[in-house]
């Protein structure tokens, strides 16, 4: 799952390209808090049955819908709207999310992670405490982890090195393509989530 490409590595590359690594490197933290703080601890409560029926609908609809407006966001970025605003004197007031909060968001509002730490995740650390204890409990989701943030510290770095190499004029496509991806990714989790409601 960690390598499966989805919502949060799609982010990962848009906020990279729109605002550099260090904003794609908070978004790639974000699950990684989550999982620990949240979907682990829950999905232990609670075994293999988070939330039962409908109920992941109304939650991939949500993240569908948050990931949409993110795109959306990208899609209407004007990136020399700023310089404009200040030469005028200016101050709109234009907020957005900070990238670390998109994250958890989008990570939050995904039903998979719950359906992963909830089915498979929960399994093998319970065969790890039972063969290891806590040691052992806690080797399944430090490898999963390492193995996600190593697969997203990749992106951000091919993100990185992809925004250096492209000519500049190329950046405002880059941030429409990025939006589109957000989009698609937001009618995908939007599909599957009310297909396998059904």
């Amino acid at each position: 799952m960690a390598s499966l490409p989805g919502p949060i590595l799609v982010l990962i590359a848009s906020e990279t390209l729109r605002k550099g690594a260090v904003a794609g490197c908070l978004v790639m933290t974000a699950p990684l808090f989550v999982d620990a703080l949240v979907m682990l601890p829950l999905a232990l409560l609670l075994q293999a049955a988070l939330v039962p029926g409908k109920s992941w609908v109304l939650l991939g609809s949500t993240g569908a819908l948050l990931l949409f407006w993110l795109g959306m966001q990208s899609l209407r970025l004007d990136l020399g709207q700023p310089e404009r605003d200040a030469k005028r004197g200016w101050n709109l007031g234009r907020s957005e999310l900070p990238s670390f909060l998109k994250g958890v968001l989008t990570h939050l509002t995904n039903p998979y992670p719950y359906i992963y730490w909830g089915t498979v995740g929960v399994i093998f650390v319970r065969q790890g405490l039972e063969r290891g204890g806590v040691p052992g409990a806690l080797l399944f989701p430090l490898g999963f982890w390492l193995g996600a943030g190593t697969l997203n510290l990749l992106v951000v770095f091919v993100a990185t090195r992809g925004r250096r190499l492209l000519p500049p004029r190329w950046e405002p496509y880059l941030h429409r393509f990025s939006g589109l991806l957000l989009m698609g990714c937001a009618l995908w989790l939007g599909f599957k989530t009310w297909s396998g409601a059904f």
